[in-house]
């Protein structure tokens, strides 16, 4: 059994979370809340956003709490996916921006989203989405979807991810290994996989296969993969299968393996908070996003340090996720260097060259 000097601290579990929260503005109540859990990043959604002004005053906030700083993200894909709308100009949705066939033209426009991104203080974007997915398709991916060509998805994402690098801004490929072949939407139910197996892993793992060695982060979506976990509805986040297996041995990817939102009915109507959390740090994953719930997020923190603390979560395990953690910020700290400093300025400036973007893509 290891010693208890090898056991991670229980103050270094929060950066195995990426969390989010109510409000627009960093309250007392707030920054105590952050400085007793410390995740590792921060989301911010639209109801966090009021105007630049705000905005950055608080991420600047955010980033000022404690050291390291966390990470801060934000979900802004375009089209039905904008937390910054009606803040600033809102890029098509992938499937149209996948219309032109101009990887040029998807470049340029991440690289504009990047710059508005990186004009108020954000670390991250989590897109581009490289699920394979028709655009009318009823499981929640639709048209964030660049489409069903696995080629064609995984030039045109590679082209976005120049684009928001350019920027400074860290992408993320999602949601790993593929939500497009499903029904339904896993903020509601587990949507299991129906398409054959060879065929799941010649089109629907390419884009990660070519992608995987540029993104220091990929969100593992809550799917079900009857060839990987069996016939009973697990989540791809809670099999390690599919977040050890399939992500490291099959793929080679070496980064954060982070868990979408364990607040989606696909995992948080089958399991307590007392389990959750811990389950999908064990089967592989490295961070798990808790997008709202103080009581989900205390609940979560407490039960990593129960679950390690009794050695019922290996340690080492722990601390393997816990320096791809390290190894996140440093990537993020690498992109942060060739941003310039925030500023309203920067962010009306940034804007302009966006909204000349979306007019030029129609």
């Amino acid at each position: 059994m290891p010693t208890s000097s090898s056991v991670p601290s229980v103050q270094s579990l929060g950066d195995l979370l990426f969390i989010g929260f109510d409000g627009t503005e960093l309250t007392v109540d707030l920054r105590e809340f952050l400085l007793a859990v410390r995740p590792g990043g921060i989301i911010l959604f639209k109801r966090n956003i009021l105007d630049a002004h705000q905005t950055l005053r608080l991420i600047a906030g955010l980033k000022g709490i404690y050291e390291p700083a966390p990470i801060i993200a934000v979900d802004e894909e375009g089209g039905q996916v904008s937390r910054l709308r009606p803040l600033a100009p809102t890029l098509p949705p992938m499937a149209r921006l996948a219309a032109s066939h101009n990887t040029e033209t998807v470049r340029q426009g991440a690289a504009a989203l990047g710059g508005v991104l990186s004009s108020l203080g954000f670390d991250m974007d989590f897109a581009p989405v490289v699920d394979l997915c028709r655009p009318d398709a009823p499981n929640g991916i639709g048209d964030r979807s660049f489409g069903l060509d696995p080629e064609a998805v995984a030039s045109l994402a590679g082209a976005y991810l120049d684009g928001l690098a350019e920027a400074g801004i860290v992408g993320c490929l999602k949601h790993f290994p593929g939500l497009g072949p499903t029904l339904f939407d896993s903020h509601y139910h587990v949507p299991s996989v129906t398409k054959a197996e060879a065929a799941f892993r010649a089109e629907d793992l390419l884009p990660y296969q070519r992608l995987h060695s540029r993104v220091p982060v990929i969100m593992i979506g809550h799917g079900h993969y009857p060839f990987f976990a069996g016939p009973d509805p697990i989540a791809a986040t809670l099999t390690p299968a599919v977040s050890t297996g399939l992500l490291r041995e099959t793929i080679g990817f070496c980064g954060v393996a982070l868990a979408d939102d364990l607040e989606m009915k696909a995992v948080a109507a089958r399991m307590s908070w007392s389990e959750l959390a811990p389950r999908v740090i064990a089967a592989g994953c490295d961070m798990a996003l808790v997008c709202r719930n103080r009581d989900a997020i205390g609940a979560s923190l407490r039960a990593l340090g129960e679950w390690v603390s009794s050695f019922r979560l290996d340690p080492a395990r722990v601390t393997q996720a816990l320096d791809r953690v390290v190894a996140l910020r440093q990537a993020v700290a690498a992109a942060a260097a060739r941003r310039n400093a925030p500023s309203d300025e920067a962010f009306h400036a940034a804007c302009a060259v966006l909204s000349e973007r979306v007019a030029a893509i129609g």
